[in-house]
This record gives structure tokens, sequence and C-alpha cells, in this order.
């Protein structure tokens, strides 16, 4: 399980619930900021759930966009009433946001350091940066002796930036060992950042609906 904290406990106890040994392999660092003052914005847009701290002080009534159902439950944990869900990458949310008429200038999107410059331009949207994603360089040594010693079946990889660093991390030995793994992609805009001919299978979306339970 290669997403950070926050997700990466809950999804840990989702995946071995269903009866899999699974391990944690965070590939990123991320540093929230501070929360910013509530605004007359028609709409919040996330594209991940580590933007939702910073709309700590932000009414609970306001519409937020949320990038996948994922983010969503998230919103709503954090006591947001008023939510629409897109399908789990930033092509989807633009397009819910056209289609229900979610752009302009009255529209905040709250994204990573770097992240959603496209979106915000596509739906000329206004965006602040809330929080940063650090690449981790290694893997943990646990996991890098699971896939030399071929133990590991899947890996779940949640955003782009994670699939990339996780990749990075990879010395020969595990490289070789990607042929007989899954990765289980949460968007195909993730899965088109690797290189299928490196792994097992590369499929998506919903990474706990295709892992399965163990039989």
């Amino acid at each position: 399980m290669t997403r950070p904290e926050p997700g990466l406990s809950a999804t840990l106890a989702q995946v071995r619930a269903k009866g899999w040994d699974a391990m944690a392999c965070p590939m990123l660092d991320i540093t929230t900021f501070a929360p910013i003052v509530p605004a007359p914005f028609q709409a919040v847009l996330v594209t991940s759930a580590n933007a939702l701290p910073a709309l700590r002080d932000w009414p609970k009534d306001r519409l937020i966009v949320a990038v996948g159902g994922q983010t969503a439950a998230r919103a709503r944990e954090a006591g947001f009433a008023n939510i629409l869900a897109a399908a789990g990458d930033a092509q989807a949310l633009a397009g819910l946001c056209r289609r229900h008429g979610i752009t302009g200038p009255d529209v905040l999107l709250a994204s990573g350091v770097g992240y959603g410059v496209e979106l915000a331009r596509e739906l000329n949207v206004q965006r602040v940066e809330v929080y940063a994603a650090c690449k981790r360089t290694a893997l943990p040594e646990d996991v890098r002796a699971a896939l030399r010693d071929n133990r590991v079946d899947s890996v779940m990889l949640y955003s782009g930036k994670t699939a990339e660093a996780f990749r990075d991390a990879l010395g020969s030995e595990e490289v070789a060992a990607l042929g007989r793994v899954r990765a289980l992609c949460l968007s195909e805009a993730i899965a088109a950042r690797l290189n299928s001919g490196e792994w097992r299978a590369v499929t998506w979306p919903d990474p706990l609906e295709q892992i399965g339970a163990v039989v």
C-alpha cells in the first residue's frame, strides 16, 4: 500500500479485512499548511483528501466537489454535507464540473503544491496550494525483501506521483520482480504513467475492488 496518511491506515485495514497480508509502503510525505480563511466561493474543488484539513473552518454546507469516492467519503467524515464526487481523476472532475456549471472565478480549487494548474486553467477557477507532497526515495526494507522473495501479489497506487516515486525507488532486482506483480491503480491516468510491460498486469479503477478477497 503506497499511499500516505491520511488514508494509509484505513486502506491497510480494509485490505487486511479481505484476508491479505498488507504492507505499508508510503511513497510520499505530506506537509499540510495552515487552514485557509473561509471565503464566499460557490464551491471548492478537492483533488485529494490531503486538502481537506485546510477547509477545517469552512461552512459545512459549502459545496465540495471531490475527485473521487474516497475523497468524498473523507469530506463527509470532516462534516461536509453538500458533496459531488467524480470518477477518480482530474479529467473526470473537470467533466463533472462542466456538466454542473461549476466553473469560473467564484470556484476555488484547493490543491497540493504544483498540482491542479492545468485543471484550474481549464475551468477558469481560482487555485490555492494547501499542502505539499514530497517523494520518498527508498522502500521500507521489509517491502524490498518481499519483492525480492516474490511474496508480493499487488501494489496499490493512488496517485501519479506515488506511482513515479515507487518506480524510482526500485533497484534492478525489484524491477525484475514486477513481472509477477499486479499494479492496481485508482485511475487510468495513473496507470498511464507505468510501463505496463514491466508488470504482470496494470488495472484500474478502485484498487480495493480489484484485489478482492483471499480465497
